[in-house]
């Protein structure tokens, strides 16, 4: 046990991010996550905000990328949660605001299984703490990534319901407003709204403890454009809020210098290269199409609370009953959002099969599936389980939460995909944008997706030689996912993920990421100034 008289400001490793290093600008990355603050005022505002005497142990969590998180053990053995956010984990006051309303809201008025907040604040300037902070609960059960891959599909079933209870009550809580969630007190101007939310009757109920507020997501902050001044909503109309989305896209493109480097593609000579007019292009695009490829129905011009990273991390379940949820976390940055913008699918399946058909056939073993080798039995097996689930649990939406399901479906569709790579076009995706764009004038007249009553032609201006241009970008940029994805299945667990890897790892993983730098221009064939400007695209440090 821990002295009572304890320093933990002595603790350096509190303040800093050790999890692991960053193999690329890794001064800048430690310094978004380095936090100064008075830990031992944290400690004793837990220890008073649970009506103990003195806490008797502090423990860091494993630093997370966005926040650092640390268990306080008080001297009658309960234990709490705290979590102080780093630099780079969204807007100051706002994303902790947000995240405190919007627990309480999912524990005490949706009823879902959320931690409990004890004590908090969203000001660091006005705390002795010196930094935002969230003391909470701490959710009992185990991580479900503990004991997924040891439950029978039965029993992964019977999880799936359970997500699904708590989705249903997701999708039958309407907002008029488009934004994120916050205590009404702590917005400067709060909306007057007449009610806010619809529930599952569509009866109106008013909260004025609450308001809908600017919305919080990564991609409001992500790669430079906290700094944007622009508007963050919250709004009352879903083309509002696309157009405002635009908007945000082109002011980064026009003050933020230079476009993020990242792990998902290999960009270059030879492959594809990002300029600000192909950007501006997609997102020109976009502004003319919202109009005509936004959902109609009425379903759709609300906005949605919900968790849009239902990892095996953030879902707690029961040790000795491990097909009872105990508990969901990280709800840092969540937004009210249409249906159709949010992750609908939950990630713990890890599904990567073949796209499913609306009669949600059950997948069938080969029949000669005994006779075939060990290992590959195994993976036929493995994939026919995946396969399973995923019917299951597509089916399982589709008789009890339609309008999940439907959402779902409109997401693999033309337009459904071209609003969701419009988001973050100042990031990536705009050679693949242009390509669907190219499908959507094919399909103009005959995709029902579309919103055209009147019949007007496709409202965006492609010529032939604009045709050949987007179809050669697309295959560049494919090529270029198609290396890095090679490149990170031959590197194993060595591969740094979201640019972090291990301690122990680090000499290493940079040597082979300079040796898959120098594989690639040999097989490129570049030549020496072919090479340089490589090494300006390649998203790790040479």
């Amino acid at each position: 046990m821990a002295d009572q008289v304890q320093d933990w400001n002595q603790k350096p490793e509190f303040f800093e991010f050790t999890r692991g290093r960053f193999v690329s600008d890794e001064a800048a990355q430690v310094a978004y996550r380095r936090v100064h603050f008075d830990m031992n005022k944290l400690a004793k505002t837990a220890t008073l905000s649970m009506g103990a005497k003195r806490c008797i142990d502090v423990e860091k969590c494993p630093d997370g990328l966005y926040n650092k998180a640390f268990i306080f053990t008080l001297e009658d053995g309960r234990q709490i949660v705290g979590k102080v956010p780093n630099p780079i984990a969204g807007l100051p006051h706002f994303t902790t605001a947000s995240e405190v309303a919007t627990l309480d809201f999912l524990r005490n008025v949706l009823h879902l299984p959320v931690p409990q907040v004890y004590a908090w604040s969203s000001k660091s300037d006005s705390t002795p703490v010196g930094a935002e902070y969230i003391l909470m609960e701490k959710i009992q059960g185990v991580p479900l990534r503990e004991k997924w891959q040891h439950l029978v599909p039965g029993d992964k079933v019977k999880l799936f319901f359970q997500i699904d209870r708590y989705q249903q009550k997701w999708t039958s809580t309407k907002f008029p407003k488009i934004g994120s969630l916050y205590y009404r007190r702590d917005l400067l101007s709060p909306p007057l709204d007449d009610y806010l939310f619809q529930n599952n009757q569509m009866e109106p109920i008013s909260m004025s403890e609450f308001a809908v507020g600017p919305a919080v997501g990564r991609e409001w902050v992500e790669h430079g454009r906290q700094n944007l001044v622009c508007d963050r909503g919250p709004w009352s109309s879903t083309l509002d809020y696309r157009q405002a989305v635009g908007s945000r896209e082109i002011q980064a493109l026009d003050q933020i210098k230079s476009f993020p480097k990242l792990d998902v593609m290999i960009c270059g000579p030879k492959l594809y290269v990002p300029t600000k007019d192909k950007k501006l292009s997609a997102l020109q695009a976009s502004e003319a199409l919202l109009p005509f490829i936004l959902p109609q129905q009425p379903e759709h011009q609300f906005g949605y609370l919900w968790h849009n990273d239902l990892h095996d991390e953030n879902i707690f379940v029961d040790p000795q009953n491990p097909t009872t949820i105990t508990g969901i976390i990280d709800w840092q940055s969540t937004q009210i959002l249409p249906l159709y913008d949010h992750i609908l699918e939950p990630s713990f399946l890890d599904y990567s099969g073949p796209e499913l058909d609306d009669a949600l056939t059950r997948p069938g073993l080969p029949p000669n599936v005994n006779s075939l080798p060990m290992e590959e039995r195994k993976e036929i097996t493995r994939s026919y389980i995946e396969q399973s689930l995923m019917v299951a649990w597509c089916r399982l939406i589709k008789n009890n939460n339609p309008l999940q399901y439907s959402t779902l479906q409109f997401g693999n569709t033309t337009p459904g995909n071209l609003l969701s790579l419009s988001r973050r076009l100042f990031s990536l995706g705009e050679a693949h944008f242009m390509s669907l764009l190219l499908d959507l004038k094919n399909e103009w007249r005959t995709n029902p997706a579309v919103n055209n009553p009147t019949g007007l032609d496709f409202p965006v201006l492609i010529s032939e030689s604009d045709a050949v241009t987007i179809k050669e970008d697309e295959w560049l940029a494919d090529e270029g996912i198609r290396m890095m994805s090679y490149t990170a299945r031959e590197f194993g667990d060595l591969w740094p993920n979201k640019g972090l890897i291990q301690h122990d790892q680090y000499e290493r993983a940079k040597s082979e990421l300079r040796d898959a730098q120098d594989n690639l221009s040999s097989y490129l064939q570049l030549s020496s100034s072919e090479r340089e400007e490589l090494n300006r695209y390649w998203p790790f440090d040479s």
